[in-house]
């Protein structure tokens, strides 16, 4: 990798005391948590399921009310960019998401990707990857899961 010792994480994204402690961890280590080499010393949850592409697990640090939130983080290489995700990896990622509709009786959900600058997405690390987050219905909620995607312009 080629970014400086510690360009990989934003503070200003972080929900929970166990995310900055955990981000001070990465931090002063210096290497991005979601390359495949680092992933399992920082993510206590298990990897759930792999491809040649993708690894599927569960975020460490749900949004506040989620029935289901997952992510899926890119394997080969560290990118930030979706342009640098080939049509076999895009395929393989959708049936990822596919799988674990189907596994996890998943009936309506959001699906969304994190890319590229971290001051731009609300994303705590920069490295490409997916969430798929599944609440419960209108009729039994009290209130909306909400999070950041972006910046009002």
């Amino acid at each position: 990798m080629t970014e400086e010792k510690g360009k990989f994480l934003n503070h200003s994204s972080v929900r929970t005391q166990e995310q900055k402690d955990l981000m001070a961890r990465i931090e002063k280590d210096g290497v991005c948590p979601f390359c495949i080499e680092h992933f399992k010393k920082y993510h206590p949850k298990p990897i759930i399921k792999e491809t040649d592409y993708w690894f599927f697990t569960e975020n460490i640090s749900p949004y506040e009310g989620s029935k289901f939130h997952f992510i899926f983080v890119y394997k080969p290489e560290h990118i930030t960019s979706p342009s640098k995700i080939s049509t076999d990896a895009q395929k393989d990622l959708f049936d990822l998401v596919s799988w674990a509709t189907d596994v996890y009786k998943i009936e309506g959900g959001s699906f969304f990707m994190r890319f590229g600058n971290t001051s731009y997405t609300g994303s705590s690390v920069e490295h490409i990857h997916a969430h798929l987050v599944s609440g419960v219905s209108k009729k039994e909620a009290s209130e909306a899961i909400r999070t950041k995607l972006a910046w009002k312009k």
